[in-house]
């Protein structure tokens, strides 16, 4: 019998449960669809391409696996309190013809339990198709050919949802019971007349709440837009951003106090649009809702916000891998040596020429056949300078602590075009200074870069042949400076010979090759007794490191996004039919009062639709900022720059689920009218 009673229920409720039940298929979808990328054939062709370096992203999903699970199990016990309240009356009928709590408690579970069986089944069918959407939308991304994409079912992956979501539905069963084992007769039958009042309706207290919201707001903006300038002062930049933070949060908030508090008073005095057909009922409809509704309204935008944050900077930091990341990478291979360590000398020891070439001997005996160019330079220390600060006389004690490399100009100038700088034109007496600049670095350091002064290089004076310093370098790996000098000059100073360098483009079957001599160089220079240190990059290496990163971001980024978009939305549609339900007897009044139905539905759609438009507004407003911030971060962290189609992409994708939600919210809200 109550198994009977239940599945009726809930057949007979659909409309009800719709959105309930929409959100949790989503939720079970997305969980299964990231959790089966592991055992998708696209990803194990990256794992060959990658080695085991994907272990870390799947061990991250893993993580966000409890934290996605505990959200949404939050998020379903706060839809279960709302079918609860929504059904006070159903339950208080049962009780006035005698069915017991045990009973309605018995109903409740089984309710519970078919809602949750239902949307499992029908998540883990919507999984399998997403997962392959994934793969098809990462294959593209990542250049991948997707022709090796085949369907499949992750057995993992359908265990670990039934697993985390029958924990989540045990819990939510538990929650109906104490919930329903609480409640008295009297307030589930009154349960539609109890109403609450906001104390910050005040015009006074909202007018203040308002203002002092847009002037933190303001703040946070003018941080947030000035990233540049706020991180150069590394004693309080850091601190600052996190105020900014921290106040775009709190301003959010008391901006939307306000909002709940003014519309009330301010929308009666524009009378031509007031009293215009149902606006009046629907403005004090919406008035009441937004003031029960605002801290509720302020976190899904903030939600929001955070959701269209990051699905821009993931998708952002893959566009930036691809333009820029590779462009430091201009050689098909790279090899440094330096002189090991000595434990009886001080500082760096001086490179013993001999082992060096015959090093670099080996280096070209390994790529013969292989390459198509070779490219090579030495560079030299002053022992003297300890650091760059020191060369270029400022009195700070941060960063450029390393001493700088000297080298040639006819060199420099023969690899500067692989690395896409301008040639340097030193005159005799005069130098040129190289280093990478990621806009991060003390006021001091950066005042000089712009203005260089004169120096001292093994105790003869230079001046610069041009004022700015020249942004980049000719070294794939490690932030090093660089003092390029007349070729004259070099060879005259009593410098000391620091590193030598070889640089290898390959030739077509080097090309097809990459992998193998990537893997295998070191059992080139394997001999111990040259006491040399090596460092060496591969563009193959590169490039299956960048792409596993960028793999990592993106992944996680869409993972962390769509869960808080969905998230958001879910609970603001959810939270609308809440409010609704306790005003749903006006439409009735209005009906007698001989509105139309046509008045009454559209009357009833703009109210739905403000309350989802509201924080998307605020979401989107709030990202005009934030993606200067972004852009001005990425710039730090590597040079990215935004791409407008992606960010366009993304904001399109967060519109299409608001409008979805929001029209599956109306028709229910439509239907619940239409009943009464």
């Amino acid at each position: 019998m109550s198994v009977k009673l239940a599945f009726g229920n809930v057949k007979k409720s659909i409309g009800s449960f719709l959105v309930y039940f929409v959100t949790l298929a989503l939720g079970v979808a997305m969980f299964y669809a990231f959790n089966a990328l592991q055992d998708q054939s696209l990803f194990k062709y990256f794992e060959e391409a990658y080695a085991q370096r994907l272990s870390i992203l799947f061990d991250t999903l893993g993580g966000l696996n409890k934290f996605i699970a505990f959200i949404f199990g939050l998020i379903i016990l706060y839809a279960t309190s709302y079918l609860l309240r929504k059904r006070k009356k159903e339950f208080g009928l049962y009780m006035i013809l005698g069915m017991d709590k045990l009973k309605i408690s018995t109903i409740l579970v089984l309710e519970t339990f078919f809602i949750g069986l239902f949307s499992l089944a029908v998540g883990i069918v919507l999984g399998i198709g997403l997962s392959q959407l994934i793969n098809i939308f990462l294959g593209h991304l990542f250049v991948a050919d997707i022709s090796r994409l085949t369907l499949s079912i992750s057995v993992h992956a359908i265990v670990q949802t039934l697993i985390n979501f029958g924990i989540i539905y045990l819990v939510a069963m538990v929650f109906s019971v104490i919930l329903m084992n609480r409640a008295k007769l009297i307030d589930l039958l009154k349960a539609s007349q109890q109403n609450e009042k906001s104390w910050w309706q005040k015009p006074w207290i909202g007018t203040l709440l308002f203002i002092f919201g847009l002037a933190i707001l303001t703040w946070s903006y003018y941080i947030a837009t000035h990233l540049m300038d706020v991180i150069i002062d590394l004693q309080w930049g850091p601190k600052m951003i996190l105020y900014s933070i921290f106040g775009g949060i709190i301003g959010t908030y008391f901006t939307f106090m306000g909002i709940a508090a003014f519309i009330p008073v301010i929308l009666p005095k524009f009378k031509g649009f007031y009293y215009r057909k149902l606006h009046s009922f629907g403005i004090r409809q919406f008035s009441t809702q937004l003031a029960k509704s605002v801290f509720s309204l302020a976190t899904i935008c903030l939600l929001q916000f955070f959701a269209i944050g990051i699905l821009v900077a993931s998708f952002n930091f893959k566009n930036g891998i691809e333009e820029r990341g590779l462009a430091n990478v201009p050689f098909d291979f790279q090899l440094s040596v330096t002189q090991a360590a000595d434990e009886n000398v001080e500082g760096q020891p001086a490179l013993i020429e001999k082992n060096a070439d015959a090093a670099i001997a080996r280096n070209q005996a390994y790529f013969k056949g292989m390459k198509k160019k070779e490219v090579q330079y030495e560079y030299y220390i002053d022992p003297k300078i300890d650091n760059t600060i020191e060369l270029l006389g400022i009195s700070v004690e941060k960063g450029l602590i390393a001493p700088p490399i000297i080298i040639n100009q006819t060199q420099y100038n023969q690899m500067a075009p692989y690395y896409h700088l301008a040639k340097a034109d030193v005159k005799p007496g005069e130098y040129a200074f190289l280093m990478r600049f990621n806009g991060f670095s003390d006021k001091a350091i950066e005042d000089k870069l712009m203005d260089l002064p004169k120096i001292k290089v093994a105790n003869q004076t230079f001046t610069p042949s041009q004022t700015k310093f020249i942004d980049g370098t000719i070294q794939t790996s490690g932030y090093d400076t660089f003092v390029i000098l007349n070729d004259a000059d070099l060879k005259q100073l009593p410098l000391q010979l620091a590193g030598k360098v070889i640089s290898t483009l390959y030739n077509e079957k080097g090309k097809r090759h990459e992998k193998e001599l990537a893997k295998n160089w070191e059992k080139m220079l394997s001999k111990k007794e040259l006491h040399l240190n090596y460092s060496a990059e591969s563009q193959y290496s590169a490039k299956t490191s960048l792409a596993s990163d960028s793999l990592m971001v993106t992944v996680v980024g869409m993972y962390l996004g769509i869960f808080f978009l969905i998230a958001a939305i879910g609970i603001l549609a959810l939270k609308s039919l809440v409010d609704f339900e306790k005003h749903q007897q006006n439409y009735r009044i209005l009906r007698q009062l001989g509105a139309s139905e046509q008045m009454i539905q559209k009357s009833l759609f703009n109210q739905v639709a403000i309350f989802f438009i509201l924080p998307l507004v605020g979401a989107l407003f709030h990202m005009i900022f934030g993606l200067k911030f972004t852009k001005d971060y990425m710039m730090i962290g590597g040079g990215f720059e935004l791409s407008l189609q992606q960010t366009g992409w993304v904001i399109g994708f967060v519109i299409m689920i608001n409008a979805i939600y929001l029209m599956i919210t109306y028709l229910m809200n439509r239907m619940a009218v239409k009943e009464i």
